[in-house]
């Protein structure tokens, strides 16, 4: 697994450095709203597409989906987090909306300007940072991940030994760090707890009841 916290440096320089110590505040505004505490943390929801292209995105006519894109694990969303459970939505900034330029930029990790252009406004508005900040951060959040591949795609697998492999893959990721969700017996996301500086961190409570119940699971081969 490539060291976390080089991602975190990545931040942290676009953010003037203030970044690196939780307990300063530094330039972030006057929070309004249902914005985020700095004590909360982040979740990294990880999708693995071909799942997602079954139940929404075929019928859509989602790029991402078409024949031959060969699209497996996409970012989802990078969510602020309560640490006693739920999560801010749909928060009041100051910060302006992204760009189109800094949307498209996030396609090929995200899949859709459309889904980076409404994970800000449902989520990054509640960070209290600028949009392009908050896009530098899922990217290095993903970027410091080593997803496993799963060549026999379509086979079965326990939830457990999937994130098993996750974890194997990434280990610094403890048992109570990460989730699998699922939807129709196929393995539909990881997600992982992280701290501000994008640190695997441990999963509140309410969030690990969420895992995946499922006796097995399936993941559709990519497209």
């Amino acid at each position: 697994m490539r060291k976390l916290l080089a991602g975190a440096v990545v931040v942290a320089l676009a953010l003037g450095g203030w970044w690196l110590d939780p307990s300063v505040d530094g330039p972030l505004p006057e929070t309004t709203g249902a914005e985020m505490p700095r004590e909360g943390y982040l979740l990294l929801a990880i999708s693995w597409t071909p799942s997602w292209c079954v139940h929404e995105g075929d019928a859509r006519g989602a790029a991402r989906c078409a024949d031959g894109a060969d699209t497996g694990w996409l970012v989802h969303g990078l969510w602020p987090q309560h640490d006693a459970g739920g999560w801010p939505e749909f928060c009041d900034t100051p910060h302006p909306g992204p760009s189109r330029a800094e949307t498209a930029a996030m396609i090929d990790i995200m899949g859709s300007d459309g889904l980076a252009f409404h994970q800000w406004r449902k989520h990054g508005t509640c960070t209290g940072l600028s949009s392009q900040t908050y896009f530098d951060q899922t990217r290095a959040a993903f970027a410091a991940l080593s997803l496993p591949e799963f060549d026999a795609a379509g086979a079965q697998i326990t939830p457990s030994d999937l994130l098993a492999r996750f974890r194997a893959a990434n280990p610094e990721v403890d048992t109570d760090m990460a989730i699998l969700t699922c939807r129709d017996g196929m393995a539909q996301e990881i997600r992982l707890c992280m701290t501000h500086d994008l640190e695997p961190r441990a999963c509140d409570a309410a969030l690990l009841e969420r895992n995946c119940r499922a006796r097995s699971v399936r993941l559709p081969p990519r497209p």
